[in-house]
């Protein structure tokens, strides 16, 4: 896990429509979760990467104290959480750790949402930067306008601050390679800025204000351009997302098995966007069995074609999670 400036760089990013509540779980025993390079639970330890324990907090704020080690039994992620079926609701003040015991992150959560004061590490363990993240929006689904993080203080990796009360010019070296720079001002991007992304297939020249995107350019390797007003576009189903509900809930075919054990619940399904709109790599998170899984993969390969997401003007693949409940 490696920190670079906030804004989206890999081919994959993720959206949630899954609405989960805190569960206080008082007398529970402790839970023991192997998990593979991505984050996702795995049966075995032998394909595991991580290794999270789950222990009964007596904070009602906090019902579960985490601790996450890599498989070689460092510390890599510690804090407290909530917890409702697989996922976690990160809550209070979470660190991350390289296996060397120096910092990645120290971030607050708010109902699994990083909000306020973040602190980013480099590799060396210098401190990179220190932003403030605005209050997650009320409203449920993909954000189409994103309040801009503020930043306060960025170093570069010798430590020379380069950002001090929120004004300087930053030139960012990521780990990809990749480069990004401008100016910020009274903690906004400022002006003109520029970069590279996708391992500088693609560079870009953008305008701000404030902190907000005026417009911008990109220009890939044979020096075609195309122009944006907006960073990231999600990908989005014709109609929208209740014409998706819709489509499922007409073409859903309850299996008998399922109906006569009187299954109920959410069959959580992920699956990825591709450059085209179609769906493709399904993968059920959460399964209620007798077929309820196999068939959400079924019905989704069914829908029409997406109008896929964007990056800075570019198509890319857009991972999404989603649960079809049964009643």
């Amino acid at each position: 896990m490696r920190f670079s400036l906030p804004t989206y760089t890999g081919l994959l990013f993720f959206v949630f429509f899954i609405c989960l509540r805190p569960n206080p779980v008082y007398g529970q025993e402790e839970q023991t979760t192997y998990l593979n390079k991505q984050h996702q639970a795995v049966s075995n330890s032998d394909s595991a990467v991580y290794i999270r324990i789950l222990t009964p907090s007596e904070t009602p704020q906090a019902p579960y104290r985490l601790t996450e080690k890599y498989k070689t039994g460092e510390l890599y992620r510690e804090g407290y959480t909530h917890l409702d079926g697989k996922r976690l609701l990160l809550t209070g003040m979470i660190k991350t750790y390289q296996q060397d015991g120096k910092k990645i992150s120290e971030e607050r959560f708010q109902n699994g949402v990083p909000v306020g004061l973040c602190r980013y590490y480099y590799q060396n363990g210098q401190l990179k930067c220190e932003f403030m993240r605005p209050a997650p929006p009320r409203q449920r689904g993909p954000i189409l306008n994103p309040q801009p993080v503020k930043m306060q203080v960025f170093y570069d990796s010798l430590g020379t601050q380069l950002v001090n009360d929120g004004n300087g010019y930053v030139k960012d070296i990521q780990d990809s390679g990749d480069v990004e720079e401008g100016t910020y001002q009274d903690g906004y991007k400022e002006g003109v800025w520029k970069g590279s992304f996708m391992k500088h297939r693609y560079s870009y020249v953008e305008e701000y204000k404030g902190g907000k995107l005026l417009g911008g350019t990109t220009t890939d390797e044979q020096g075609k351009t195309v122009t944006y007003e907006v960073e990231n576009v999600q990908p989005s189903y014709p109609g929208g997302i209740g014409a998706l509900y819709r489509f499922i809930g007409q073409n859903y075919h309850y299996p008998t098995a399922a109906r006569r054990a009187g299954v109920k619940g959410s069959v959580v399904m992920k699956f990825v966007i591709d450059r085209d709109g179609k769906v493709t790599d399904t993968e059920v998170v959460r399964d209620l069995g007798y077929g309820t899984g196999k068939e959400g993969e079924r019905v989704l390969r069914k829908a029409k074609r997406w109008n896929p997401g964007t990056m800075r003007g570019i198509t890319v693949r857009v991972a999404y999670s989603l649960p079809i409940k049964l009643n």
